[in-house]
């Protein structure tokens, strides 16, 4: 199963977010979600909403982020790369720019983060782009029509309020059988959100799903570099199954 590591991009600055990118395929993540920061990431937790807001005011300029993940990307060409964006930036930088910019990254999928917005989703998928969706513990019906007609992988939330739950998918291995049945095998399933321990990690590798996306659990150790990827390389064995 693939690990999925968020990159604050520009937290604390572009020269920290590069090294920290490094230093995560170096322990053992296979994907580098990088997000273009967003001035309204009204999606994002508190938490993650201040390093977003903080990067934009040290450098508010969308070419830099851009600049620095190719310059990433050289110094792990073997890692994936999956851009987290916001529509309402996405709209801003231009389909056009941002396309340019995914093709000299040599990466096809977007995490384009919020709802439909003039055609954005269609004109990625034109230029020959591969843009996510969006599938909630409720398993609405919205959600898992368009998981059937979008052609990117499918983001899945893994753990929130159980009550939300829908009763006929009560586990997160019957919600990856669902998503699966809908999608096919041709098209990944990660989770995300809530993975906020190694045993739900563990959960996620046991649900059949593709890969999970590590999220605060990796970032809240980053005051201290050696703890934080010696947790890394944990968590990849978890990943490959030689732990439980």
């Amino acid at each position: 199963m693939k690990l999925i590591a968020y990159l604050s991009n520009g937290y604390p600055s572009l020269d920290d977010s590069l090294q920290r990118g490094i230093d995560y395929v170096g322990a053992g993540v296979d994907i580098i979600e990088a997000d273009i920061p967003s001035h309204d990431p009204y999606l994002d937790s508190d938490y993650l909403k201040k390093r977003i807001l903080s990067a934009l005011d040290r450098e508010p300029d969308y070419e830099k982020y851009m600049a620095s993940l190719l310059e990433l990307k050289k110094a792990v060409p073997d890692a994936g790369f999956m851009v987290n964006i916001y529509v309402e930036t996405l709209a801003g930088i231009g389909v056009d720019r941002f396309s340019a910019f995914m093709n000299d990254l040599g990466e096809k999928e977007v995490l384009l983060v919020g709802p439909e917005f003039k055609g954005l989703r269609s004109e990625l998928e034109t230029l020959g782009f591969y843009a996510s969706s969006f599938v909630t513990r409720e398993m609405c019906e919205e959600d898992l029509e368009l998981a059937s007609r979008s052609n990117g992988f499918i983001y899945l939330e893994g753990f929130n309020d159980n009550k939300k739950y829908n009763q006929e998918y009560p586990e997160l291995k019957d919600c990856v059988a669902k998503v699966r049945e809908i999608i096919g095998y041709k098209r990944n399933i990660y989770v995300g959100i809530g993975v906020h321990t190694p045993e739900r990690l563990a959960e996620v590798r046991e649900s059949g799903a593709d890969g999970a996306f590590l999220g605060s659990m990796v970032l809240k150790k980053e005051n201290d570099k050696e703890e934080q990827l010696k947790f890394l390389r944990h968590l990849r064995l978890i990943a490959d199954g030689a732990l439980h």
